[in-house]
């Protein structure tokens, strides 16, 4: 049995190699561990390798080739500090705006690195928070015990969108069913008949989803993608109630729990942190700042006001035009 390598390990072996070469080729200049030098500026293996993996997956994907991996030093890592270098030369790193940018992003990225610390344990919800929100709450997760739906299946978006255009102008979705189809279905304008929960396959669960989300009879589905093609579903009945068991919907009530315990969690440590801070607000600065402002917006707001007074004015009674000779 073969086993695949993790993309990383992959990485650092085409790096180890290019290292290599270039040891190689420009031994005399490099350090053992330089990887690459701009000017005066070297880039280690090490900061290399950070560089690739802090990539997103899909750039992750095209360091999979010894290829990938050169063209990533060349035009990534090499072009990015040779126009670094460039914009320092015009002194842009001390561009006031720009400094100010930069700061700001920096503040807001140790202020994410803060919150998620603190959050990361006060935003945690137990097995037991969840069952207990269950048991409290089980008429929010009260739904039909069948449902009957009607759908729509194509297998390409050019169809899809001319699908969509019928219903938008208000054609019937059981025509447009029998004209495009592409399942049995079509012969019985889409009809699926009454499914239950977990009667589908796992492949079909955003399917299953739609369906039992749909209210009234009538109520349409948004475009679902599974493997067979695109659908657009239509209740057409429902018959009986059931409450869904604990385990189908722990997932969602953990994740409306966790939002809500970190929200809340944030306003007491903001709460927390300013009570303890020594804060002082020039208030006569203030108010002489609030009054300025509304002056402005209102001097603003009466200009526009005499402006549209003059335009109904002169609607109402235009000027005499200059009778021609």
């Amino acid at each position: 049995m073969i086993k695949k390598c993790p993309v990383f390990w992959i990485t650092s072996l085409a790096v180890i190699l290019l290292l290599a070469g270039c040891e190689r080729s420009d031994s005399n200049r490099l350090g053992r561990k330089e990887l690459v030098k701009i000017n005066n500026v070297s880039i280690s293996l090490e900061e290399f390798r950070q560089m690739s993996e802090q990539q997103p997956l899909e750039g992750k994907m095209k360091l999979l080739s010894e290829k990938g991996i050169r063209e990533f030093l060349e035009n990534y890592v090499v072009t990015r500090e040779v126009l670094y270098q460039e914009a320092k030369k015009k002194d842009l790193d001390k561009n006031k705006e720009i400094r100010q940018k930069v700061e700001d992003y920096q503040r807001a990225m140790i202020i994410d690195a803060l919150l998620e610390e603190v959050l990361k344990v006060r935003g945690e919800v137990t097995e037991n928070e969840a069952l207990k929100y269950y048991k409290e709450n089980s008429d929010q997760f009260i739904e039909p015990l069948e449902v009957k739906i009607r759908h729509i299946i194509v297998a390409s978006e050019p169809v899809l969108q001319e699908v969509l255009t019928g219903l938008s102008r208000g054609e019937s979705f059981e025509k447009l069913a029998s004209t495009h189809n592409i399942d049995r279905t079509r012969e019985d304008g889409g009809d699926l008949g009454y499914i239950r929960r977990d009667q589908l396959s796992p492949t079909f669960f955003q399917f299953e989803e739609a369906a039992f989300s749909l209210r009234k009879k009538g109520e349409r589905s948004d475009v679902i993608k599974t493997p067979y093609g695109y659908h657009i579903l239509q209740l057409e009945d429902k018959r009986g109630t059931v409450v869904r068991p604990y385990h189908q919907v722990k997932e969602k009530i953990r994740f409306y729990l966790q939002a809500k315990k970190r929200q809340d969690a944030y306003l007491d440590y903001v709460k927390e942190t300013k009570s303890k801070a020594k804060i002082i607000i020039n208030e006569k600065l203030w108010d002489e700042e609030v009054k300025k402002q509304f002056a402005m917006e209102e001097r603003k707001g009466e200009k526009q006001d005499g402006e549209k007074e003059a335009g109904a004015k002169e609607k109402k009674d235009p000027k005499p035009q200059k009778e021609k000779r």
